[in-house]
């Protein structure tokens, strides 16, 4: 990754670095375990041209080995590290991951499927950003049936409230089941519990939602609450 010294400031490139989060390098410099050229410091504004001047704890600040992680997310966890609820929280899964790593978006406590951390802010920017337009599908199960008529009503977009307009590019339903109907979706964005907001409005709840593939990435035949690491990410993702 190539630095842009003159746009970054202290807390960003220590993020940037794949060190910690922004929150806790702001939290490092306040307690005055960060030092630029042996001076320590305590502006988390202060702008640096080069990342070789920085210390943290002591230590010279280095590049982090980068690392791409799939987790099969069951359902009935939360992705943050800490709840203020004492809910059971996804890093339950990654006790033996010794870096700092983020989740790339969310799932939400009753969803499951696939679920990428990393400690490549970049990687996570485009994977997360609604410009690059990466692609996300899901399996669905959702009250009722579905028709082909449901089908082409939905791929034309659903207001689903708050201003927003669902509009999966693709939908495809896979089964008939109980009363119940399974699809695939695929979006090309992450609205905030966008499938589930957007089923609603059909009147048809969603009973069950799992994330199959992320952009390159498939669920495959990983294990609910098991992970596998991705030796190298595409480049055009980084």
């Amino acid at each position: 990754m190539i630095f842009d010294m003159a746009l970054h400031n202290i807390i960003r490139t220590i993020s940037k670095s794949g060190l910690c989060s922004r929150k806790q390098a702001l939290l490092l410099v306040q307690e005055g375990k960060v030092r630029v050229g042996g001076k320590v410091i305590l502006d988390p504004g202060l702008k640096v041209d080069h990342p070789g001047k920085i210390t943290v704890n002591g230590k010279p600040l280095g590049q982090k080995a980068k690392r791409y992680i799939i987790l099969n997310k069951p359902a009935g966890y939360v992705t943050t590290r800490v709840d203020e609820l004492k809910r059971p929280t996804v890093y339950e899964f990654l006790k033996d991951v010794n870096d700092w790593v983020f989740p790339v978006g969310r799932l939400d406590l009753d969803s499951e499927g696939l679920l990428i951390f990393t400690n490549d802010t970049r990687f996570g920017d485009v994977l997360t950003d609604p410009k690059y337009g990466i692609e996300r599908t899901y399996e669905v199960l959702v009250e009722g049936s579905l028709r082909s008529e449901d089908v082409r009503h939905i791929l034309k977009g659903v207001d689903i409230g708050c201003g927003e307009i669902a509009k999966p590019v693709h939908l495809k339903v896979l089964a008939a089941k109980e009363g119940c109907a399974l699809i695939e979706i695929t979006l090309s964005e992450g609205k905030n519990r966008e499938i589930r907001r957007l089923f609603e409005c059909l009147g048809k709840p969603v009973k069950q939602l799992k994330r199959i593939k992320y952009g390159p990435f498939k669920l495959g035949a990983i294990k609910p609450g098991k992970w596998v690491e991705i030796k190298d990410a595409p480049s055009k993702l980084r």
